[in-house]
């Protein structure tokens, strides 16, 4: 076939089975590197036209066009950057790196070189906040007033970053994509609970101009999963909550709320169904997009100007986490 990416997946864990499968349904996927050979045993076994490679190195040096880099946060530095110096275009699993002055040095180095390089901020492409992201942009809910988002489940626990690196890229990406704008104040704190070191819960409260304000709220020690995010307007209020299945996953709600003299008059209406694409699966359309940005030129939501965008919030919220520690 014409015109085909040839991309190397480095990581084939937990996540990276899942960028193999929609990489491999896009006639991408040339090959997996990962050092766990019992990963590379399972990887050759589901896909047997693929080459193995155990280090990044040898498979910079194959004829791949781009890498997918889906291993701990930890090493994005530096496999990126080994990466970008190869010539290969890259897209990286969320964050970007740890760091926000080597986040701009890795853009700036794939801008010298004409590559493109772009982070998984997942939930941009859903197609229910896609929707949302319209409705709002068309005046649906009025202007915005206040958002929250939950992130919540019990585990997976983490020994390299804490829940707020973890779980708050995602939510943090949405809200600022919605509001169009970077918070001018940012409040943290959390709780360490089974290592000292290391948040378990954090809630971040971000203030924007306008009188905006949201908060994000992760921990990965939640009885339950909950994936929540709501939009309150001046007019109505959206809720998106992925762990809803179909219709039910992007609500609207047209609730009034006045005061006549001193009395508050709230007039509730029931939530009605937010039509979206429910046939497209989120991270195939990611993992489009990027092949759409190397081939036309398109540029994704997610370039490495949103995600050093992202990377300066977790900064700034995770030094007001540990002063109120």
């Amino acid at each position: 076939m014409k015109n085909l990416i040839k991309i190397g997946l480095v990581g084939y864990g937990y996540w990276g089975k899942n960028l193999a499968r929609n990489l491999h349904s896009l006639n991408s996927l040339c090959s997996i590197c990962d050092n766990n050979k019992s990963n590379l045993e399972k990887a050759t076994i589901q896909y047997p036209q693929i080459t193995t490679f155990t280090n990044i190195e040898d498979l910079l040096k194959s004829n791949v066009d781009a890498v997918f880099i889906s291993t701990p946060a930890v090493t994005h530095e530096k496999l990126v950057r080994k990466a970008i110096n190869a010539n290969k275009h890259v897209f990286v699993e969320k964050p970007l790196c740890l760091d926000v002055s080597q986040a701009v040095i890795l853009k700036d180095l794939a801008e010298q070189k004409d590559l493109k390089l772009m982070v998984g901020h997942l939930l941009l492409y859903h197609p229910a906040f896609i929707a949302l992201k319209a409705l709002i942009k068309n005046g649906g809910i009025g202007n915005i007033r206040y958002i929250y988002s939950n992130r919540l489940s019990l585990g997976k626990l983490r020994k390299e970053e804490n829940a707020l690196w973890s779980f708050a890229p995602h939510d943090i990406s949405m809200i600022l994509s919605l509001i169009g704008k970077e918070p001018i104040n940012i409040y943290a704190s959390g709780g360490n609970y089974l290592n000292k070191d290391i948040a378990d819960t954090t809630m971040t409260l971000m203030t924007f101009g306008d009188n905006i304000k949201a908060h994000v709220f992760v921990s990965w020690l939640h009885p339950f999963k909950d994936q929540r995010l709501v939009v309150v307007g001046d007019k109505a209020m959206a809720t998106f909550v992925d762990i809803e299945k179909g219709e039910k996953k992007l609500m609207l709600y047209n609730h009034d709320v006045s005061w006549k003299g001193d009395v508050s008059v709230i007039e509730k209406a029931d939530g009605k169904a937010i039509n979206y694409d429910m046939s497209k699966e989120p991270l195939n359309e990611e993992c489009k997009s990027f092949i759409n940005w190397v081939k036309n030129d398109i540029k994704p939501a997610s370039d490495a100007s949103e995600a050093i965008r992202v990377l300066k919030v977790l900064d700034k919220a995770d030094e007001d986490l540990k002063r109120n520690k």
